[in-house]
């Protein structure tokens, strides 16, 4: 994070009444209003309620909160890396945090009076049930025009729809490669289907269930024979790995049948503006914490493909309300658009056709800087809600 940066963050911190706390850190326990405390610019927070991320789910399985400022001490109680999210019901994610096994971090969210899912561990255990009471946690004031950014939400709503039908289309041709026992024309499709579902992946992240179904990894469930494992990353691993169509049929159908009850649901929802910014910066987080590893596409290897529809999709919510950060903060506008075309340089060299090359192709020096330029282009994502007065996830 560059000097300038990290005042604007701060200041950020300092004029809120809480945030959230630090997304996707590596378990060092830090959180924006630790952080803000550390300067002087605030005062002790909430009292933390305490979470065990445990390998069947939440202990507690049932919280209760005021409303306003909400400090989480989780800690991973599982023996692999372990998720703590919380889900509103709108539906919309206010907070998603990864810990490595035996980690634990304080988060410190603003939560509405409501009634909350909690998500520990993964998308498919049985999930907690959060309820927040009284009042505190609402929006403050825009610092950018109400019209404007509203319609820069619709542009984004219909740009997801669009995805939505390629996602579907798409589906349908690689279940359609895969039950008529076409190794090479599957495998050749799966890159190209998965990426409008990863330019989306913050919209359909919003329903937890098809996401755990469309695109969990294996390390989610006991192993590759875990009747659990399916989705697209159970396809790849029978494409690649076992090198056979045999035996997909029935999991090419489920893929078939999630896709399109996500699509329905996406379709049905209502965007906000909240949803679209912080959904750019959670993109490409995930993008630099988890995907860079190689663990997404640990079978085909197209992790480069999956990156850059993730930088496509954060390209074009940035894109949409570049005008608007303009205005308010020309400076992070400028370091965003900086960052977008040092990540495309990066990227171009391994380019090969309309994809590219396969990940082991990278060296280590080409993975830390690609690394680096997307961990730099969430930080500064991260930021824009925040300048526009939205609520920060």
């Amino acid at each position: 994070m560059t000097t300038s940066t990290r005042l604007r963050a701060l200041a950020l911190v300092a004029a809120t009444a809480a945030t959230v706390g630090a997304c996707g850190n590596d378990g060092a326990g830090t959180s924006a209003t630790t952080a803000a405390a550390a300067a002087g610019a605030a005062a002790p927070g909430p009292t933390p309620i305490a979470l065990s991320l445990t390998e069947t789910g939440c202990d507690p399985a049932v919280l209760t909160a005021p409303a306003g400022a909400v400090a989480f001490a989780v800690d991973n109680a599982r023996d692999a890396k372990a998720e703590f999210e919380i889900i509103s019901a709108v539906p919309k994610i206010v907070a998603e945090e990864f810990l490595e096994p035996g980690a634990a971090a304080t988060y410190t969210v603003t939560l509405a009076a409501g009634e909350y899912q909690v998500i520990c561990g993964a998308p498919s255990d049985t999930r907690g049930a959060l309820t927040v009471t009284g009042e505190g946690g609402g929006q403050a004031a825009l610092t950018v025009d109400k019209a404007e950014l509203a319609a820069a939400t619709t542009a984004y709503a219909a740009y997801v729809n669009e995805q939505v039908d390629l996602l579907v289309t798409g589906t349908e041709q690689l279940v359609a490669a895969v039950k008529a026992g076409d190794l090479e024309t599957a495998k050749g499709l799966y890159a190209p289907v998965r990426r409008p579902w990863e330019r989306i992946e913050p919209v359909a992240e919003l329903f937890p269930d098809s996401d755990a179904a469309i695109d969990s990894r294996v390390d989610d469930f006991t192993g590759p024979d875990d009747p659990a494992f399916t989705g697209f990353h159970r396809l790849e691993k029978g494409l690649w790995e076992d090198g056979t169509t045999s035996g997909l049929e029935s999991l090419a159908d489920r893929l078939n049948t999630d896709v399109d009850e996500l699509a329905g649901n996406v379709r049905s929802l209502t965007i906000t503006p909240d949803v679209m910014v912080n959904g750019a910066a959670g993109l490409i987080e995930e993008a630099a914490q988890t995907k860079i590893t190689g663990e997404e596409e640990r079978y085909s290897r197209t992790d480069l493909d999956t990156f850059a529809a993730n930088v496509e999709g954060a390209r074009v919510i940035y894109q949409g309300v570049s005008g608007l950060l303009e205005g308010v903060d020309p400076a992070l506008n400028a370091e965003i658009a900086d960052r977008f075309t040092t990540i495309d340089r990066l990227l171009t060299p391994y380019e090969k056709g309309d994809a590219y090359v396969p990940y082991d192709q990278l060296d280590e020096t080409a993975r830390t800087r690609l690394k680096a330029a997307l961990a730099g282009l969430s930080e500064n994502l991260a930021l824009v809600a925040g300048a526009f007065g939205l609520e920060v996830a």
